[in-house]
């Protein structure tokens, strides 16, 4: 921040600024995941799964703030280009990557699985991305002059910014709103579920996720009035394993009937109807 106030660049300042957020973000991350670690209570029987969707909404949020704040500048030094320091911005900027890239590549592995942890490595590839731009626009002040370079700069550091912080957003907010887990086909789990044995219908299917790869189940099976109480558990332990095995779903409730639902739908639309 103090380079880029001396160097009078913008693309360095909010690099800055977007790396101030991001040792918040990491710090704020860290202690959602500590709080996710949290065993289940009498106040909270899913246990605190949920913490590190917050942080990871939270982060994005602040994401798009700065996103803005660079727009806003950028629309600014684009009517009246300053001057800038080139070299200053380049030797700080490279200093700058070689600290994300090492970040970035330590917070790579667990980004996969966890919404938390990728919100936190999307943060450091954005500065990554941003060192990698404010490195082209010092070059472009040394070589050739172009101040509007740094502004130009600065707005695609801001729209990388947007376009990734809105995809944490969307993921976040489906999970929030307990929406089907991204890539699980509803189709083929019920296909899947009435392959199985003595299973004659299934109602009243619903899968969300709590946090982390964490997804659950809940549905009505109708199975055959023949169907012996050992049968139906055998039944119960099968589709169990294989909601594991093919969709990884470890926490399923599965309510045996030997009715049908009133409503006669796979989804029930209300409720309270009576099975």
């Amino acid at each position: 921040m103090v380079a880029g106030l001396m160097a009078n660049s913008l693309a360095l300042i909010s690099d800055a600024g977007h790396n101030l957020t991001d040792a918040l973000a990491l710090a704020f991350s860290w202690w959602a995941l500590r709080i996710a670690r949290r065993a289940p209570n009498h106040r909270k029987t899913y246990g605190y799964h949920r913490a590190g969707i917050l942080a990871a909404t939270i982060n994005a949020v602040t994401l798009i703030l700065i996103s803005i704040y660079i727009f806003y500048e950028g629309v600014q030094r684009f009517m009246q280009p300053p001057e800038v320091q080139g070299w200053t911005v380049l030797s700080v900027a490279c200093i700058a990557l070689i600290i994300n890239l090492t970040v970035a590549w330590l917070l790579h592995h667990d980004s996969k699985d966890d919404l938390n942890t990728r919100s936190a490595y999307l943060h450091i590839v954005g500065d990554a991305a941003a060192s990698v731009g404010v490195i082209i626009a010092g070059l472009i002040e040394i070589v050739i002059g172009w101040r509007y370079a740094d502004p130009l700069i600065s707005m695609l550091i801001g729209l990388f910014i947007l376009v990734s912080s809105w995809t944490i957003i969307k993921e976040a907010t489906n999970i929030l709103l307990e929406g089907i887990p991204d890539g699980l086909d509803m189709t083929s789990l019920v296909r899947d579920l009435m392959k199985q044995p003595n299973v004659e219908d299934v109602h009243d299917l619903h899968v969300w996720t709590i946090g982390r790869d964490y997804k659950v189940l809940s549905c009505h099976l109708i199975v055959q009035c023949e169907c012996s109480l050992q049968d139906a558990n055998r039944t119960v332990h099968d589709i169990n394993h294989m909601l594991e095995e093919q969709y990884h779903i470890h926490h399923a409730t599965l309510q045996i009937e030997s009715e049908s639902c009133e409503l006669n739908q796979i989804f029930c639309a209300n409720p309270n109807a009576r099975n």
